[in-house]
């Protein structure tokens, strides 16, 4: 029996001395630089404290916050860490730690323009650069999220294009991706939108969900490669009524935009002759877009599909399908232009 008790005893010193060393301050392993001027340390979520060695220069020229923080004068009552002026931060370590990397590894950090992963990190600068009015930093994460929810027509087919390659090779077969796994998240793009003022990014992150379906789960099993899903629980009820009337709206809009009559169009009397056509087949297809849009789940790739397949006018004469093509130009750039008001978003 005392054998016992004298472990019991031994055990629970030991557990007592590995608690005592957990809640001991902890260099941050890439973080602590061996020439900075100034030590920060910020709680981690365990319990402990994280402690960064950075540069006052660059807090400052980020911050100005920062800069008047640090400014002041070093007194005797300030507190030192290896001889160096020690200031204690209440934000997350976590939080921190990102806002530092954005620093010190800009470039690294901002070149995951198609990572899943992105958005936490940026989600961490993004609260604290405001906090301490870090502009340069938010608008270089904003800059980012751009480039994954694009502002411009033009951007977004680009984007389009570049994932559709991600998702096929050079025979055109399938490749086992996911592209869940690969690509950002567009409920949480709208999430921080919504929380940091991000009105760019809004649009084209509604559009991307309006083409899903909500009854596909996160993360579908490999058998439905390229079927693009969302995590639906990060959506307000607010955002959810939001994406129900876009979504209505998008096909209704673009049928409307797009008329079939072409009686009294002076092209039909100009080139008939030549080209041995009347107009007929023109307001046929244009019937047939019409459609199609009502139909389909994704208007842009719809009109985009006849802009770029040949063979999908070759039914026409040259005059027509060059007159179709015009209009559908204009019903898309319209379509994306009108897309914060469909989706009732901030102008």
């Amino acid at each position: 029996m005392p054998l016992l008790s004298n472990q019991i005893q031994s055990l629970t010193q030991l557990g007592h001395r590995e608690s005592e060393h957990s809640c001991l301050p902890q260099k941050h392993d890439s973080l602590y630089l061996f020439d900075g001027n100034i030590v920060l340390t910020a709680p981690t979520k365990s319990g402990g404290t994280t402690v960064f060695r950075v540069h006052q220069s660059m807090l400052s020229n980020h911050s100005p916050i920062f800069a008047n923080m640090l400014k002041t004068p070093v007194r005797d009552e300030v507190q030192m860490y290896d001889g160096i002026r020690l200031v204690r931060l209440t934000d997350d370590a976590e939080e921190i730690e990102s806002v530092f990397k954005l620093m010190y590894i800009h470039p690294l950090v901002l070149s995951q323009r198609l990572s899943r992963h992105v958005p936490p990190i940026v989600r961490h600068v993004l609260k604290l650069s405001n906090k301490y009015e870090m502009s340069e930093l938010r608008q270089a994460v904003v800059q980012l999220l751009e480039t994954q929810w694009p502002t411009s027509l033009s951007q977004w087919d680009r984007l389009e294009s570049e994932i559709a390659v991600m998702a096929w090779d050079q025979d055109c077969d399938p490749i086992p991706l996911d592209l869940d796994d690969s690509l950002p998240e567009p409920a949480l793009a709208i999430k921080l939108g919504r929380e940091f003022h991000i009105p760019s990014i809004m649009p084209a992150a509604f559009y991307h969900l309006s083409r899903l379906s909500i009854g596909r789960p996160l993360h579908v099993p490999k058998d439905s490669l390229r079927q693009r899903t969302a995590d639906w629980n990060l959506l307000t009820a607010a955002d959810l009524i939001c994406l129900i009337m876009g979504k209505e709206g998008l096909s209704m809009v673009a049928a409307s935009m797009l008329i079939p009559d072409c009686c009294g169009d002076e092209t039909v009397k100009t080139h008939w002759m030549e080209e041995d056509c009347r107009g007929c087949r023109r307001s046929e297809m244009v019937e047939q877009i019409r459609w199609e849009c009502k139909r389909t789940s994704d208007v842009l790739s719809t009109l985009r599909q006849y802009l770029t397949i040949e063979s999908l006018l070759s039914p026409m004469c040259k005059i027509c399908s060059r007159i179709i093509k015009t209009q559908l130009r204009g019903v898309r750039q319209k379509l994306w232009a009108m897309l914060p008001l469909l989706f009732q978003l901030e102008v």
